[in-house]
């Protein structure tokens, strides 16, 4: 053990020299007397001492060889204790060095700042009850010559480390909590870099600080990305996104990267614009002059969706080549990141890399950056869960902690994030602002007080205070940057696009209200998107147009929504992205219809000439509106040349809306109202895109909403309920929300108490989202004995799949990808059970060999696509997805 202590100093001074960015020592050596030299040097100490709760009782009676020649050297043992779990090493560990460090003179609130650290190595800090009870628990323990074994070893690292004359310091400097949280969790990198028995061997005879260094380039872990300083933001701009050399900067991102220039400190930086105007290379940008101004060791990007994610990794690696210094390891944090092909490629780097040297030129994935570890690569592009779930009680949160101190953090779609993932991304943003991360968010539609609160949170992190409306520079100006803190005032904002007019107007939500619309707007052709709130009112549409005979369903009709596969959602964005994207990169289609749910709403850049979409809650509505005219074109059909929004989703015809009911279980009726009032208050129904924005998203959230005459009462019940929603949204989400960073406790004693279950993967993004609980299975056709791929799958579509025998990888990944979430509707009123007992009859012996396929359920279609599953139909094909059908008799 003594040796493996002496590892985890060596390895503690190679993490702080090569791995750590300059932030975090600084952030870890601000409480400490002298700085940067104490800062590494604590880390070694704490690195020294972590296993110290090793020598006890309860751990040493594990290995009975072991034991007895320990008894027989006087650390002496009455068998093994019943109750050795009740004192975990690291608890063990934080007992003594409370101990040695209360000997030297200091009190116990300030060592247990630091002895907390090697209580948390594990990941979960004590309980305060388990730290009260354990300098009580002797038998477990050990006294007497164990008391003076540890108390030897103690004294052996802090002079090997040379920290004893550092103690008497140290012992007026408490730790504040987030300084031990990023304390911990660089211990715990420590301690299983140095525990990896490939770099350090299992012996004690040789010189740790050597073999350390060795081992370190064997590992081969990338530094922390430098950016040095390159040329003028119209420049740069050109240069990381591989432009043309007349290129211009837009005005948006030249703001964002003067500001960013301007900064006095790290701070939250909001950038409100339309879509289409370059936030996120605006977003990239910002963040390269923040991480060189501030010393900061890399980005995390973090959006709305798995499918957006995916996009953006692409993006953010084709800038991440560019960089002129080496941005080191790239991660995909999601789910399926497997499953990415761009991701995949650099994992493969990142294996053929490994003992050549850590100064990699090269982008990679870097095959240490897995599971929990993956965050803490340099470039993480990941769904905005991941970035939530710091604020998360769980095991190891603090390495999430860790990871984000290191970057710059940039999320986009703020305004997508309801009360209950609010209230996790506000709890985040405090930690980000303890930590004095540089945050970058974005959105297109904000409401002025989501605004505020998520300055507020920052702000809250920051100082444990809070400004009100009146000490933030906010303007009812579009677009903005909104920048705290700040010397600097923002400049007025000019959009690179032409403002479009848009007419807003009212449509029955039956079928043939559409179909009318249709045949009268399209005689001389057009591009016309349905935007639905529901999948099934998607499916419907979708199914009606196609059987009316009025168009070609396979040239002119195309339905997306999340019920595909993987695959068969990817092959239709990309479509849509080929015939609806901007002129030049799009072969435009003479007439055309795509139908769809939200997800067209969210980073797809596609542009119709013609909207049609069911109510939605004002800043989603605006969303949908921004494809409508998108893209400057020469010419649009005549009857479609005038930008036009029909809004159906709703029965119009009495003095008050109703929206429709599937509606509303989405979004709730008070949003909608509010939508739908904004709107008609419209002189003529007319609207500016993108001037009108900022104003219709504030009245739409304004928190003293004025009902239209007539409305009072619906609209009055309609908010009780929203607001009810809304209290029981955050009253659930506290359930597993970590503390403040400041003022509930002085140190990690009790952080993780009551902490959710340690759920990677989907399980986890349930945790921090609001949703009722639903269950992924793989699909595939069975036809008699044999197990097909479904049709259409790149590659592998139709093919046999071995069940008794393990598919061959690259198919086993290809049935990976298959994976579909199954509606909430089936396993609601106890239903569960009954779907977790038909998927889990389709278990094949085969596949449990295989890491892409081992332990998922999966859903077996017969030959018509078909299967009965908890008394409902489900029917999947590649042109509707999955539909859901209940059954009259269930069989």
């Amino acid at each position: 053990m003594a040796r493996h202590l002496l590892d985890s100093v060596a390895v503690a001074g190679l993490l702080w020299d090569q791995w750590l960015p300059k932030r975090t020592q600084q952030l870890v050596s601000a409480a400490l007397p002298r700085g940067l030299e104490d800062g590494r040097l604590l880390l070694r100490w704490l690195a020294g001492v972590h296993d110290i709760g090793k020598i006890s009782r309860a751990f040493a009676c594990q290995v009975p060889d072991l034991a007895d020649r320990m008894h027989a050297k006087g650390l002496t043992f009455s068998g093994v204790p019943a109750n050795r779990k009740a004192l975990p090493h690291g608890l063990a560990g934080q007992v003594a060095v409370d101990r040695f460090l209360e000997q030297h003179g200091w009190s116990q609130p300030v060592a247990r700042t630091y002895s907390i650290v090697v209580a948390s190595h594990h990941g979960v800090p004590p309980t305060r009850q388990e730290s009260r009870d354990a300098p009580r628990r002797k038998g477990l323990l050990g006294d007497g010559a164990w008391d003076r074994s540890r108390e030897e070893l103690l004294d052996h690292v802090t002079e090997f480390v040379g920290a004893r004359e550092r103690l008497q310091e140290w012992s007026r400097a408490p730790l504040p909590v987030p300084v031990q949280v990023l304390l911990t969790a660089a211990a715990i990198v420590t301690d299983w870099i140095a525990s990896n028995q490939d770099l350090f061997p299992l012996d004690s005879d040789r010189d740790s600080e050597k073999v350390a260094v060795e081992a370190w380039k064997l590992l081969g872990l990338p530094a922390p990305w430098r950016p040095s300083p390159d040329t003028d933001g119209e420049d740069l701009f050109r240069k990381r996104f591989d432009l043309a050399a007349d290129t211009k900067i837009r005005p948006l991102q030249a703001e964002c990267v003067r500001l960013a220039e301007s900064l006095d400190e790290p701070g939250l930086m909001i950038v409100e614009a339309p879509m289409g105007e370059g936030k996120t290379e605006a977003a990239l940008l910002a963040a390269e002059v923040l991480a060189r101004r501030f010393g900061v060791g890399g980005v995390f990007v973090a959006l709305p969706t798995m499918a957006t994610s995916n996009a953006m990794f692409d993006r953010v690696h084709e800038w991440a080549e560019n960089l002129p210094d080496t941005a080191g390891s790239m991660f995909l944090a999601h789910g399926k990141a497997a499953l990415n092909d761009t991701f995949n490629q650099l994992r493969r780097k990142g294996f053929a890399s490994i003992g050549i040297d850590c100064g990699h030129q090269d982008v990679i994935a870097h095959s240490w950056y897995v599971g929990k570890k993956g965050p803490l690569a340099n470039i993480v592009v990941g769904t905005i869960d991941q970035v939530l779930r710091a604020s998360l009680k769980t095991r190891h949160v603090m390495l999430r902690h860790l990871a984000l101190a290191n970057k710059v953090v940039v999320i986009d779609e703020v305004h997508a994030a309801d009360s209950y993932m609010s209230t996790y991304l506000e709890r985040c943003l405090e930690w980000l602002g303890a930590y004095r991360v540089p945050v970058v968010l974005m959105s297109a539609t904000l409401p002025p007080a989501q605004r505020l609160s998520l300055l507020q949170a920052y702000q809250r992190g920051v100082n444990g205070t809070e400004a009100g409306m009146d000490d933030i520079a906010v303007r009812d100006i579009y677009p903005c940057v909104t920048v705290w803190p700040s010397s600097v005032d923002a400049e007025p904002i000019a959009p690179s696009g032409r403002a479009t007019d848009v007419r807003i107007e009212h449509l029955g939500d039956e079928i043939a209200d559409v179909l009318s619309v249709l045949e009268d707007a399209l005689p001389e052709g057009g591009v016309v998107g349905i935007v639905c709130n529901t999948v099934a009112r998607a499916q419907e549409l979708f199914e009606a147009l196609r059987s009316s005979g009025r168009f070609d369903s396979n040239d002119e009709l195309l339905l997306l929504h999340s019920r595909f596969v993987a695959p068969h959602r990817a092959e239709r964005e990309k479509r849509l992205r080929a015939l609806l994207g901007p002129p030049g990169k799009a072969d435009r289609p003479k007439r055309f219809i795509v139908v769809g749910t939200q997800v067209i709403e969210q980073s797809l850049d596609i542009d119709v000439d013609l909207l049609i979409t069911d109510l939605a809650p004002i800043d989603l509505l605006l969303q949908r509106v921004g494809r409508l005219h998108r893209h400057l074109r020469d010419s649009r059909p005549a009857r479609v040349v005038s930008a036009r929004c029909l809004i159906r989703g709703a029965d119009w015809s009495g003095a008050v809306p109703v929206p429709v009911v599937g509606s509303v279980a989405v979004y709730q009726a008070a949003r909608l109202l509010r939508a739908a009032a904004v709107l008609d208050r419209r002189s003529g129904g007319q609207i500016q895109i993108p001037g009108d924005v900022p104003a219709l998203v504030a009245d739409g959230y304004a928190e003293s909403f004025v009902a239209p005459e007539g409305w009072e009462s619906e609209v009055e019940a309609a908010e009780r309920t929203w607001a009810a929603f809304e209290s029981e949204q955050r009253v659930s989400a506290g359930t597993y929300l970590l503390g403040r960073p400041f003022g509930e406790s002085a140190s990690l004693r009790g952080w993780l108490t009551a902490a959710a279950p340690d759920v990677d993967g989907a399980g986890g993004q349930a945790q921090v989202r609001d949703g009722e609980d639903t269950i992924e299975a793989i699909v595939v056709r069975r036809d008699g004995d044999d197990v097909y791929v479904l049709d259409e799958v790149a590659d592998y579509g139709g093919r046999l799949v071995p069940t008794e025998g393990p598919p061959p990888s690259r198919l086993a990944k290809a049935l990976a990808g298959c994976t579909i979430r199954l509606p909430a509707a089936l396993t609601r009123y106890g239903r569960m059970d009954a779907v977790l007992d038909t998927l889990e009859k389709n278990w094949y012996p085969g596949w449990q060999q295989s890491h892409w396929l081992a332990g998922e359920l999966v859903l077996e279609l017969d030959t018509s696509g078909s299967a009965i599953v908890a008394g409902h139909r489900l029917h999947y094909d590649t042109v509707l997805g999955l539909r859901i059908e209940r059954m009259e008799t269930p069989q």
